[in-house]
């Protein structure tokens, strides 16, 4: 070999073995550093682009999955609406069922259900998950459930999410529960829950003296037409037709069937009737033909050594003769179109078959209060059924008051029996004998006033062989609302299903979603993540080249200095 200070072979080899060396070195640092075997597209462009295209992927589902939690989130809260709201239908259910007992309040059970249908309300109007709320309205979701690559191109998938409207807005899954009621149209338009029900009056002494130890026993007819005997003993001194109307009123006996009224104005006078318009007991006692008699209503019996006097006047009268009447006062507002009163009479106290019935429908178009409405159910035979007008212009006006409600029936009734023929609307309206006085006769003849305070009376004369039964309104049907009520219940069981059904889609599509991002980034990870174990020992060999490369180059690098030992 020629010896050259101009040209070093040796040192050149060395360093080119050097750099090779430092390159790999270079490379398996890179991996180790960044646990990538192709982190940029130089290290391997076609592995690099896949992987590339393969990391979109897996963060376009990741974020599709993130989606799809959101989504199950706003299910899971939708099905608890509607879970909640089946609960509170369930317990609305239970107090209708609980107004269908005579002895239950209904106002305080209509108060109960009127809280649970605005709870109803407020959970519908809650029940919002970011802002997404499923439940008050009939507005669905698209959710995105996937993005599919097809023919190399990523193709969205998306899922509707049906929304079920569960207020009790009009229009909505359970309009059918807007506005119930247990209270019947009576139980809305009459002030008093013994509106309606037929009164007899009875006439006291003028001065009472009932000791503690009386009593006074009183006869009605039940529910099976069987005569019946109701027995109150005072517990302490009665001096007043007032007192006496309060201690009946508060004795647990008697208020449990009756009620005691005074009579206003009247210092000696009182009536007495069934408890409430839904009861269907009688004041009185059946004869042995079956029909109500004319039995004493009100006996009177002192006990040994207690003192007193009879608080009826004379014993031997017969008390069921007295004026029989019915008593209605009106709320303030106005009815409602097709509202209809009903008012039963009877002619001959003991023929059921004279009983009359005189239809008060409030109705529009061109009918006038007192008009007769020809609706086929008027005869001459009995009984007999009339149908009047209460014109809608009239008793539907917005600040109509419960006294004007009384003056129109009154005027119904005058007018449309014939009472005042002079008056009539629609010629002689005259039916029969059955017409309504200012001042009740004996005989086919009934009295109906209106009183200071606003209270429609419709009496009978003292000692009539006429009979007033009842003024009542449409009573609650409860198996219309039962119906409503399953509705309701069936509308909410589904929109709860569909929630339940399109939640579990989601969280199958997430959890497939969720595998297969692990399933593509194990791939990615074959494809480009560095063996440690195998860089490791790559690094420790290079490491060990480079020192043998460096040591080298140094020994090549003193050649040039042993040709200097030839000049010396």
């Amino acid at each position: 070999m020629v010896s050259s200070i101009l040209t070093n072979n040796g040192a050149m080899t060395a360093l080119q073995s050097l750099k090779a060396t430092q390159k790999n070195l270079l490379e398996t640092q890179n991996r180790i550093s960044t646990g990538l075997k192709v982190s940029t597209a130089k290290d391997n462009a076609a592995t690099w682009a896949v992987a590339t295209s393969m990391r979109s992927d897996i963060a376009n589902y990741k974020q599709v999955s993130e989606n799809l939690s959101v989504s199950s989130s706003i299910l899971s809260t939708a099905e608890a609406a509607a879970t909640t709201i089946a609960d509170l239908v369930k317990e609305i259910r239970t107090k209708v069922s609980s107004a269908a007992n005579p002895a239950v309040d209904k106002a305080q059970v209509q108060a109960d259900i009127d809280e649970l249908l605005a709870q109803i309300d407020s959970t519908a109007q809650s029940a919002a998950f970011k802002g997404v709320n499923l439940v008050n309205s009939d507005a669905g979701q698209r959710v995105l459930t996937s993005v599919n690559q097809v023919g190399g191109n990523a193709t969205a998938v998306f899922s509707n999410i049906a929304a079920k409207n569960l207020t009790i807005a009009e229009g909505s899954e359970l309009s059918s529960l807007k506005d119930l009621t247990v209270l019947s149209r009576a139980d809305q338009t009459f002030s008093a829950l013994n509106d309606g029900v037929s009164k007899t009056t009875v006439t006291l002494a003028s001065a009472l003296d009932i000791n503690a130890g009386n009593t006074l026993t009183f006869k009605y007819v039940d529910e099976t037409n069987t005569s019946r005997d109701l027995q109150v003993k005072f517990t302490k001194d009665v001096g007043t037709v007032e007192e006496l109307v309060e201690y009946l009123n508060g004795d647990a006996t008697f208020s449990g069937k009756l009620r005691a009224d005074r009579v206003t104005g009247d210092l000696t006078t009182m009536t007495l009737s069934a408890k409430d318009r839904d009861s269907a007991i009688r004041l009185g006692a059946v004869d042995n033909a079956g029909t109500l008699g004319t039995a004493d209503l009100v006996t009177y019996a002192a006990a040994s050594g207690s003192g007193g006097t009879d608080p009826l006047g004379d014993p031997t009268s017969t008390r069921a003769g007295g004026v029989r009447r019915l008593d209605v006062t009106f709320a303030d507002g106005p009815l409602q179109m097709e509202d209809e009163f009903v008012l039963k009479v009877q002619t001959a106290v003991a023929d059921e078959d004279k009983i009359v019935t005189y239809k008060l429908k409030v109705v529009g178009g061109d009918y006038k209060t007192g008009q007769k409405i020809d609706e086929g159910s008027q005869t001459t035979a009995e009984p007999k059924t009339y149908v009047i007008a209460l014109a809608a212009a009239d008793v539907m006006a917005p600040n109509v008051s419960g006294k004007q409600i009384a003056e129109y029936i009154q005027k119904a009734l005058f007018l449309g029996t014939g009472a005042n023929a002079s008056g009539a609307i629609d010629g002689d309206l005259e039916w029969n004998t059955d017409h309504f006085l200012n001042t009740a006769d004996a005989g086919n003849a009934f009295d109906v006033a209106v009183s200071d305070s606003g209270m429609l009376s419709v009496l009978t004369a003292s000692g009539a062989t006429d009979n007033v039964l009842s003024f009542n309104s449409s009573k609650t049907d409860f198996q219309v609302l039962m119906d409503k009520i399953a509705d309701a219940s069936t509308a909410i069981e589904n929109a709860a299903a569909s929630f339940g059904t399109a939640g579990n889609r989601i969280d199958m599509q997430k959890e497939f979603l969720d595998k297969l991002v692990d399933t593509l980034t194990t791939g990615l990870g074959a494809m480009v993540d560095a063996d440690m174990s195998e860089e490791a020992a790559r690094l420790q060999a290079l490491q060990v080249q480079e020192q043998l490369g460096t040591q080298a180059l140094s020994i090549a690098n003193q050649a040039p200095q042993s040709i200097l030992s030839l000049f010396r």
